[in-house]
């Protein structure tokens, strides 16, 4: 029986120096039916040619190129031209463990689930230095249907960024169906996706093994904040509460831990010496209101 197709969303600018050992691993993957989306987002380097080049070796790469709108809207141009029944995302400096496919895979089928998450071992460019989780040697599995997983995301917020990264993650493109990337988001719009995506899902299993090498350099998002993207993260969590509480989900677990985002964006801003007044202003402001009981 031929395997299902997965379709590897990659959005690509200004990563020329990068993307040959990103698209590398993916032609080292052991899991071979696949298709790569590469979605030219702008890129002005030599990016675009370095993908028609890839494209002309294999036919599994699809070159497409789109006017610059940053990477959710390269990545929402990637799922309407996908054809895979399962979609993975992967950021384009960054390089896949050659089972990467093969493990998502393997354990969403054996599982009947609807998302595979596994995790990510992290290389510091600046600093020469490698990154891995102490706790994922066991390569242990674990299930949760819905309620247990929008119980638990606060915690597992805590941990790492497995389930809230676009990457590490296979996902079947019905479940998707008509959920995007908000595109007027500016940061955290991966975790805005998956949160969206995790209200739909019946079973999620994550595989507690390290599959992805996460790249950070100087010009990496983290790197590079500013007031205006904070504000989008903030405004996004919020929402996703209001979500939830419409749903009759008990909240208390989100509100807190969005109390503890607010002071780290404080401190962000503060340690950074952001021009942020009027933000500050708002976030105590939100602090007061979402801390505030009334006399019995």
């Amino acid at each position: 029986m031929i395997p299902d197709l997965i379709s590897v969303i990659v959005p690509i600018y200004n990563v020329e120096d990068y993307i040959r050992q990103c698209f590398d691993s993916l032609l080292n993957q052991t899991y071979q039916n696949f298709e790569v989306l590469m979605i030219n987002d702008g890129s002005p380097d030599n990016s675009a040619s370095i993908c028609q080049e890839y494209a002309a070796r294999d036919s599994r790469f699809r070159y497409f190129e789109k006017e610059n709108g940053g990477a959710s809207s390269a990545r929402n141009m990637g799922i309407e031209y996908s054809e895979g029944t399962y979609i993975t995302f992967v950021y384009p400096d960054d390089w896949l463990d050659e089972t990467y496919l093969e493990i998502l895979y393997t354990n969403l089928k054996k599982y009947n689930a609807d998302v595979s998450v596994s995790t990510y071992k992290r290389f510091d460019m600046d600093k020469n230095s490698w990154y891995f989780h102490a706790y994922n040697r066991s390569n242990s599995i674990e299930i949760y249907t819905n309620k247990e997983l929008l119980e638990n995301l606060p915690f597992l917020a805590t941990i790492d960024y497995s389930f809230f990264f676009s990457f590490v993650k296979l996902v079947d493109k019905k479940l998707v169906g008509s959920i995007r990337f908000n595109e007027n988001t500016m940061l955290a719009e991966d975790m805005e996706f998956w949160y969206k995506v995790y209200l739909k899902v019946n079973k999620v299993v994550f595989v507690n093994r390290d599959t992805y090498t996460y790249r950070i350099h100087s010009t990496s998002a983290a790197n590079n904040l500013t007031v205006e993207k904070l504000k989008s993260s903030m405004q996004h969590r919020l929402a996703f509460i209001a979500i939830l509480a419409a749903r009759g989900i008990n909240i208390e677990s989100y509100v807190q831990d969005y109390i503890g985002h607010l002071y780290d964006v404080m401190a962000v801003i503060e340690n950074q010496g952001l021009e942020a007044d009027e933000t500050l202003r708002w976030i105590r402001e939100m602090m007061y209101l979402l801390t505030f009981k009334n006399e019995e």
